[in-house]
């Protein structure tokens, strides 16, 4: 127990430490490069699409200006209190996109805070900005990326776990994480996932189960630490399929999952939950700190939009376009009636083949908590009905969880020499 929370205390200091460190990079030694990234990004709109009338090709460059904002602004002379603060340069006058490259070309200060968030992912930008301009760490994002997820499905193709790379691939597809590496906002949950996956392969075959707890725990951690609340519910449902689906080989032949898997993924979800609440409070604590005044009912102001707001709709619809237009995101909707129709035709395969081709005895509690887990993300949009309403062109790619957790479902009812 000491042990464990050695490592959660380490991971609530070394984190800050690194975005601090960065913050000592001069000012002047990143200037070229950002002065590049602004040029590149003040020629395009803020929400941009790759495939015109495409919303799950919709890319937030907006977002990206504001956070290579704030990593030009970082200040080596306060580094501690230019990280807390998070502050950048802003005029209403002008997009942010423009904003960015006006405050580079004139070398202009900071007018705006953006406490709430520790856009921490700035520990590697910065550094990057020494070498790279944005387009350039957008390619390199998108390497990882793509060795990320080559790398997981040839360790579970090597272990025979053929379901899992299956699962991955599609969803992939499904979610078009193909355009994540366009923007720097989408990138960070899923490098984390795709790491968090490898790492959840690794505990489970050294036997380290008792570890899963304060995995999940640095895991919502450092998902709060990076994320802009994106997709940020991927870095805790998608490794937690991995270690149910990897477990149902330990149970009888007669059960797909046990008891313990239901209390496993309630305590890891629960440490995940509290490793990203706590880290998050620890900003505003820290802010409040540096501020000398309460930072807490300007963040609440924020949570409270993001909970709910006014859409001029009623909130039964409201709540239901939270869903629907996340949904309608998925590939291959919205390439018109063939779209449609293709979508329709995956799912009705889906079903198909997991009922007619189901084993007998299939574990029904097993099915269930892998359902469970895959409807996670529409408790999401619920919850955060606003935010989910607004975003959906982002937020729809939580259902990587969702489609991985249907395959797997067909993988489990479905015997294997089919």
């Amino acid at each position: 127990m000491i042990k464990k929370a050695m490592i959660i205390m380490a991971a609530a200091v070394i984190l800050p430490a690194l975005l601090i460190l960065s913050a000592l990079i001069p000012k002047e030694a990143i200037r070229q490069h950002s002065l590049e990234s602004a040029q590149y990004l003040s020629d395009r709109e803020p929400f941009g699409y790759v495939i015109e009338g495409l919303e799950g090709s919709c890319i937030d460059k907006y977002a990206d200006a504001i956070l290579l904002n704030i990593a030009y602004h970082f200040s080596a002379e306060y580094p501690f209190r230019s990280v807390m603060l998070s502050a950048y340069y802003f005029t209403p006058d002008h997009e942010e996109t423009e904003n960015y490259l006006i405050a580079v070309e004139n070398d202009l200060g900071v007018n705006r805070q953006y406490l709430r968030y520790w856009h921490g992912s700035i520990t590697w930008v910065r550094p990057l900005l020494l070498f790279l301009n944005l387009q350039g760490i957008y390619v390199l994002n998108a390497v990882l990326l793509i060795l990320l997820l080559a790398f997981f499905c040839i360790i579970c193709a090597r272990l025979k776990e053929y379901p899992l790379v299956i699962a991955f691939v599609v969803a992939f597809v499904m979610t078009r994480a193909y355009f994540v590496p366009l923007s720097l906002e989408y990138t960070w949950t899923f490098l984390l996932m795709l790491i968090l996956s490898i790492l959840a392969i690794l505990l489970y075959r050294k036997k380290m189960e008792d570890h899963y707890t304060v995995f999940f725990a640095v895991a919502g951690m450092i998902t709060s630490f990076v994320d802009f609340l994106t997709t940020e519910t991927i870095t805790l449902l998608v490794p937690l399929l991995v270690i149910l689906w990897l477990g149902r080989k330990d149970n009888s032949s007669d059960a797909f999952f046990k008891r313990k898997d239901v209390r496993m993924s309630l305590f890891s979800s629960i440490a995940w939950v509290l490793g990203y609440v706590c880290m998050w409070g620890m900003k505003w604590l820290m802010c409040s700190v540096v501020m000398q005044e309460n930072a807490m009912p300007y963040v609440g102001e924020h949570v409270s939009e993001r909970l709910g707001g006014d859409m001029g709709v009623s909130l039964a619809s409201f709540l239901t376009g939270a869903v629907t237009r996340n949904i309608a995101c998925l590939f291959p909707l919205g390439y018109g009636a063939l779209g449609v129709m293709g979508f329709t035709i995956i799912v009705l395969s889906a079903v198909y083949i997991g009922f007619v081709y189901r084993r007998d005895g299939f574990d029904r509690g097993g099915v269930i908590l892998l359902a469970l887990v895959g409807l996670v993300p529409y408790v999401r949009y619920l919850v955060l009905h606003n935010h989910s309403y607004i975003h959906y062109f982002f937020t729809f790619r939580a259902q990587f969880a969702t489609v991985a957790a249907v395959v797997l479902i067909i993988a489990a009812l479905v015997s294997e020499n089919r």
